[in-house]
């Protein structure tokens, strides 16, 4: 690495750290960002406890095929285009 190319990275890194100081004093003067800020860092606490909770406690989705229920279900909706007439139910289906 050249002279040039270290004191390049040299100067970007005074760069940066003199805008970071310098939003760092902002926020130390501006009170109200810092209670907004612990707020915020307090609720995504409590969001990140809640998630945890979830994902323990949860497990993976079904597809609807996958329930006991279905076959039941798509037998009854066969019986009720039956029973109405299959020309409304392509009616409402938009066919």
């Amino acid at each position: 690495m050249s002279i040039k190319s270290k004191f390049s990275k040299f100067w970007d890194m005074l760069q940066w750290r003199r805008v970071m100081d310098k939003h760092s004093d902002w926020f130390e003067k501006n009170e109200p960002a810092q209670d907004r800020f612990e707020e915020n860092e307090d609720w995504l606490e409590e969001l990140e406890e809640r998630v945890v909770k979830l994902e323990e406690n949860s497990h993976p989705c079904k597809e609807l095929h996958e329930f006991e229920a279905y076959p039941k279900l798509i037998k009854r909706i066969e019986e009720l285009e039956k029973n109405i007439g299959r020309e409304s139910t392509d009616e409402a289906s938009g066919k």
